[in-house]
């Protein structure tokens, strides 16, 4: 796939991917995750690094194999997208984080497809 389709839907996902870390940090993400329950710092500290990682792939260019990371998060995103959508169809109501969810697919769909 062409470096600049990966990183033109990367960049778009890491924008989405914000709005959604707003929205889960804003709706109690870290109370209702059915995975794991967490302090509200601990989730806060996890998102301050997971986007701070990202962010570093995309202004680092001689970050190694950049590329590839940039592709993985493309489809990280868009599994991310799922598992909301899925999670909120299991409980059969809102789930934190699922009015982005949407936008992963439609960004995702945009590039791949």
């Amino acid at each position: 796939m062409e470096l600049i389709l990966i990183a033109s839907a990367f960049k778009a996902l890491l924008a989405v991917q914000c709005l959604h870390s707003i929205e889960e940090l804003s709706m109690g993400f870290h109370k209702r995750w059915y995975a794991v329950k967490m302090p509200f710092w601990i989730f806060l500290f996890w998102e301050i690094c997971f986007q701070a990682f990202w962010f570093f792939v995309l202004l680092a260019p001689s970050f190694p194999a950049r590329e590839t990371w940039m592709a993985f998060f493309n489809y990280l995103m868009f599994a991310n997208g799922v598992q909301h959508v899925v999670w909120a169809g299991v409980e059969k109501k809102y789930v934190p984080g699922l009015l982005t969810a949407p936008l992963f697919f439609i960004v995702f769909f945009w590039f791949y497809l």
